[in-house]
């Protein structure tokens, strides 16, 4: 018996499907979820896409895309929407390289209206859509899904305030999973709902409206009508927040039941006039109890699914989990210090820190700006905050970062996890820039670490600094042994020499190092004597270390997972040029300038020649010692 999921091509097709066969999809789309994502290595999305399973359908079912917009807030929800606008058939390549993408994207498909993978955009997108389509003199539906605590992001408010100050035709749709509403409250709601909703109740109104405001004083009475009309109200659906930012408010709704999702949107597509909110109230992981029971860990795969491994078998540490153990110990240590991280405490490895110390460790939501801000306050009351934050959301709070850390010369650290190729999150969440668009600040200190070891240096030494210090590391496991645990404060702008050499010199920061140490040894077999210097520090530079290693060899070339412009292969250049040494700067390798495509890290990194293939053959094309066999890198920035 043919699956029904392989009758559907777009939205369209969904509505010949009875309310029996609309469950039976959804059963079908969940277990086609779980399947793909395991088989993709459990690197996906799962509870959040599980728990729109309903939602998606009923989207599909009242709006045409791509005339109409749906516009999803986070992306990582919207795994049914690809399945239910033509790309079934690509689907198991989900965040491989060269296949789709992990979130929307508007090259894949015209049913993405806006390409999205941080929380908070969408409200805004949706707005200019709106504010265009109202000038064209348009009638499409515009559609934003908001979930995922996005409605924590300062963006998402000051879109809410300028949408309802214009008053155009937009839906939001709240995707609450929070599990925060109590059966009765729901079923009352539901109730409320259902009546708000109505078509006669709403015509009616309308119709009222017009009688009593031609009356004198018409207005006034209509107006104190509403507010004792919504007294009641609020105690029970608590929708005056919404009316107050001039939205209609329905909900909440059962968004797990197909047939009051779909009656309610169509309800409230044809009250237009003013933006909507629609409250929809759904469970991560649903229909999967092994997801439902920890959304936290089944969020990014299919864990309970793997096998048994050897319990003697010990996994790597992450530099996450570096970055956590070495920052109980000094909290331990100095009650000064307060950690604060943008809703990323799993990822930044924070979860037992912050049982540890539940007072000294703030989530403080989806919003970046107000992490940073708040560790600017805390410095300046004297305490030493750490802002732990991906790179990629660091982007999102640099304007906190310039206005609120640098100008006032605070001493706030900044511990910058998924820093380089992040792999298959893809184009939104690689940390490609960090090092540029902080090198550029007053006196910033930017370090990156060689191992694990010294990641625990250089948080004592940015804990004992007098300013603003950024300590940027990638995912992953974490490198060991290549460096000494001292126990002790680095000296600030001070690198090292990892392996002697004569010929030439490969100059990197941090996650590069290991590749260049195996360079350095393949090079060897070519008979040229490669020296690995860790700088440590693109920001305040070795001077000493580099322009020594520069006349000793006579050649130097780069190496940072960061982009070249600003980043530390121009700082080591600008170095020797000051100081008449610029010909012996043969080249930089560096990530690509161009936007990072989703593939595995190891993808990635050969992708850009940051390997030590890459860099090998980089090497031997600067040095003119390129051969057939030995082909020329993909991609390498020199003079």
């Amino acid at each position: 018996m043919p699956k029904l999921l392989d009758a559907i091509d777009a939205g369209r097709d969904l509505g010949s499907l009875s309310g029996t066969e609309m469950n039976s999809l959804a059963a079908e789309i969940r277990e086609l979820l779980v399947d793909t994502i395991h088989a993709n290595g459990d690197a996906g999305h799962l509870a959040s896409n599980l728990g729109t399973v309903e939602l998606s359908l009923a989207l599909h079912r009242v709006f045409s895309t791509p005339y109409d917009k749906i516009i999803w807030d986070v992306g990582h929800q919207a795994y049914v929407h690809k399945l239910l606008t033509g790309r079934r058939d690509r689907f198991q390549t989900i965040r491989q390289q060269e296949g789709l993408a992990p979130f929307p994207d508007r090259r894949e498909s015209d049913h993405d209206a806006f390409g999205v993978g941080h929380a908070g955009t969408a409200i805004s997108a949706a707005t200019g859509y709106a504010v265009a389509r109202d000038l064209r003199g348009e009638s499409n539906d515009i559609i934003a899904v908001v979930g995922d605590g996005a409605l924590t992001a300062g963006l998402s408010f000051e879109a809410l305030n300028h949408l309802g100050s214009l008053g155009s035709d937009v839906i939001v749709v709240l995707n609450d999973n929070a599990m925060s509403i109590s059966p009765n409250v729901g079923a009352i709601n539901r109730n409320i709902n259902r009546f708000r909703v109505n078509s006669a109740y709403r015509d009616f109104k309308n119709e009222l409206r017009k009688v009593v405001t031609h009356l004198p004083t018409g207005n006034w009475w209509w107006d104190e009508w509403r507010r004792l009309k919504r007294v009641p109200r609020e105690f029970i659906v608590q929708s005056g927040f919404w009316d107050q930012l001039g939205f209609d408010y329905y909900g909440p709704i059962d968004g797990h039941d197909i047939g009051q999702l779909e009656s309610t949107l169509r309800s409230v597509r044809h009250f237009t006039g003013k933006p909507a909110l629609v409250h929809a109230h759904t469970e991560k992981g649903h229909g999967i109890p092994e997801a439902a029971a920890d959304p936290v860990k089944s969020h990014s795969g299919t864990y309970w699914l793997k096998p048994a491994t050897d319990a003697a078998a010990k996994p790597a540490r992450t530099y996450s989990q570096v970055f956590g153990d070495a920052a109980s110990q000094v909290m331990k240590h100095d009650d000064r210090i307060v950690v604060i991280t943008p809703a990323m405490i799993e990822g930044s490895g924070l979860t037992a820190l912050q049982r540890e110390f539940p007072d000294r460790v703030l989530d403080v939501a989806i919003a970046e700006q107000h992490a940073v801000t708040v560790g600017a306050g805390l410095a300046a009351a004297g305490m030493k905050p750490i802002v732990a934050i991906y790179s990629t959301f660091l982007q999102r709070g640099y304007d906190s970062v310039v206005h609120d850390v640098a100008v006032q010369g605070l001493p706030v650290v900044f511990a910058i996890d998924r820093a380089g190729h992040v792999g298959e999150d893809g184009r939104t969440h690689q940390g490609f820039a960090d090092i540029s668009f902080l090198r550029c600040l007053p006196d910033m200190v930017v370090a990156a670490p060689v191992d694990d070891a010294e990641l625990a240096d250089l948080l004592d030494t940015a804990l004992a600094h007098d300013g603003p210090f950024a300590i940027r590391y990638p995912r992953g496991a974490a490198t060991t042994e290549l460096s000494a645990r001292t126990g002790e404060p680095i000296e600030v702008g001070t690198g090292t020499t990892l392996r002697d050499g004569d010929d030439l010199a490969l100059v990197g920061i941090g996650s590069v190092l290991p590749d260049c140490i195996e360079a350095a040894d393949l090079l060897a077999v070519d008979g040229t004597d490669a020296a690995v210097i860790n700088a440590r520090f693109a920001k305040p530079l070795d001077e000493t270390l580099i322009l020594d290693t520069a006349r000793r060899t006579s050649a130097i070339v780069t190496i940072e997972e960061n982009v070249r412009a600003g980043g530390f292969g121009e700082a080591v250049l600008a170095l020797l040029a000051d100081h008449d040494l610029a010909d012996t700067y043969l080249g930089a390798i560096t990530m690509p300038d161009t936007i990072v495509e989703h593939a595995s890290q190891s993808q990635q990194r050969a992708n850009a020649g940051l390997d030590s293939a890459g860099i090998v053959r980089s090497v031997r094309d600067l040095l003119g010692t390129t051969t057939a066999e030995t082909p020329a890198p993909p991609r390498l920035i020199g003079r």
